[in-house]
């Protein structure tokens, strides 16, 4: 099963993707109690909409719909930094024993298809592909044997970076600059993807091939992910762990890559997707 969450002729919307790139409209499908994914996500309601969905046509074709970033509400965005050795060694840092995560506000967040907004700032603009876990029931110190138990579904991510201020001022401030990182289309369940360690990540930039990985190369796996971070604070249904970017970042590339305007950004993920957002420059008054 595969949802998202849309804007429609300026009203808030959600439904099932279709294999043929149509939308079901679910609000007038179910229950009032049912307004919204995360809604029906924290109520443990998406077999239930897969089935008050089942044989409709299309409502919507994606091209009429405006992508939002999985959810209408604010969820808490975890992030995870240097989970793949090779993106390590090529920043040059050691390995933590440990995960790193910091925290993406909801204002840095845009969905599928919508602009990037290029820094004022700083011309150091960078991109990391990564894959992003959807958590579907509250989560506190959860094992990793249980972890999986507490997964909704995956999704892309893009985790957009401006590097000098991550690098020279402070990793929160580097990662949130307003709509300089992504999240979608969909989300997408786990038995649609099932197990994650053979499928693949590929990060394009206007067509070029920046990054690609499988997700078995991660140091710390999806459970453990869940695990630590679930051990610190409680999860709850909605909230995202984006899991890591590999190797092939534009600010350790000789020459640098930064992005420009006009610039796409491209993530494809097995089984899950492809995320596709392009740069755009602030139109000054």
């Amino acid at each position: 099963m595969r949802f998202c969450s849309f804007l429609i002729n300026g009203r808030v919307s959600f439904g099932l993707a279709l294999a043929d790139g149509g939308i079901v409209d679910l609000p007038s499908r179910l229950p009032d109690t049912l307004s919204s994914l995360l809604r029906m996500v924290t109520s443990g309601a998406m077999a239930q909409a897969h089935a008050a969905a089942a044989g409709a046509e299309a409502d919507y074709a994606e091209t009429d719909i405006d992508f939002l970033p999985i959810f209408e509400e604010p969820v808490a965005v975890h992030c995870v930094g240097l989970n793949y050795a090779l993106h390590t060694a090529e920043a040059g840092r050691e390995q933590p024993p440990f995960p790193r995560t910091f925290i993406k506000v909801p204002a840095a967040l845009v969905g599928h298809g919508a602009a990037f907004e290029m820094p004022t700032l700083s011309p150091m603009f960078d991109f990391e592909g990564e894959l992003a876990v959807v958590i579907g029931k509250t989560a506190r110190e959860v094992s990793e044997a249980d972890a999986l138990e507490y997964v909704a579904g995956y999704t892309c991510f893009m985790d957009g970076s401006v590097r000098d201020y991550q690098l020279d001022r402070t990793i929160t401030q580097g990662k949130n600059f307003v709509r300089s990182s992504s999240m979608g289309p969909h989300l997408v369940t786990v038995d649609e993807v099932g197990e994650l360690s053979g499928l693949s990540l590929t990060t394009r930039v206007s067509g070029e091939v920046m990054q690609q990985t499988t997700f078995d190369q991660m140091i710390f796996p999806v459970p453990e992910l869940i695990s630590y971070v679930s051990g610190i604070c409680q999860l709850n249904p909605g909230d995202v762990i984006a899991t890591g970017t590999p190797e092939g970042v534009g600010f350790k590339r000789k020459p640098p890559r930064f992005l420009l305007p006009g610039d796409t950004v491209d993530v494809m993920i097995d089984r899950v997707g492809t995320l596709s957002n392009t740069v755009e420059a602030l139109e000054s008054d």
